[in-house]
């Protein structure tokens, strides 16, 4: 094993992607719920930023809050993902702008509610009424649009290739499952 660590946005994507995936199929396990809404947050947020970074990943996820001292804020998915609409950011030739169904909005509006709670640790207790399914299959459409039919985001063919495998054996899953 190497002493050194090396990653990226889209690297590190991938790695939620997988991690979710697999947090997913641990039917049993206690806090699979949290797991996978952390690991998807995460997924989704590494591939949107892919998505709307171009020559300097700065002026995508970090925003200047005050001009005078250079103190910078990392942007919020909500806010990466409005940028992931914008026309204006399309620099590909076949590049396609994101469209949101209105189950998707949702999906993501509960994702990132469940995540900043978990993460943040804003609830000293919960219970989750429904199935997790009406989250995850949603936001994987999501993922699959930015990653591999947006024409925006350019990787290795094995990279891709990883991708689309993890996502469709994920989906597979989530379908299976419904």
């Amino acid at each position: 094993m190497s002493n050194i660590y090396v990653s990226d946005q889209l690297e590190n994507a991938i790695d939620f992607l997988e991690q979710a995936g697999s947090y997913y199929r641990k039917y049993g396990y206690n806090h699979r719920f949290k797991w996978v809404c952390i690991s998807l947050h995460g997924a989704l947020y590494g591939f949107a930023v892919t998505y709307v970074k171009s020559g300097n990943p700065l002026d995508t996820i970090f925003k200047n809050t005050e001009k005078e001292t250079s103190k910078w804020r990392l942007l919020s998915i909500m806010e990466i993902l409005k940028l992931c609409k914008k026309e204006e950011l399309i620099q590909s030739v076949n590049g396609k702008v994101l469209v949101l169904t209105e189950k998707q909005k949702i999906a993501i509006e509960r994702l990132n509610e469940y995540r900043n709670s978990f993460s943040h640790f804003g609830a000293s207790g919960y219970s989750v009424i429904g199935t997790i399914d009406e989250i995850v299959e949603p936001v994987l459409e999501v993922i699959r649009y930015l990653i591999l039919e947006s024409n925006r985001i350019i990787c290795s063919s094995n990279k891709k290739v990883k991708i689309e495998r993890t996502l469709s054996s994920f989906e597979n899953e989530v379908k299976n499952n419904i």
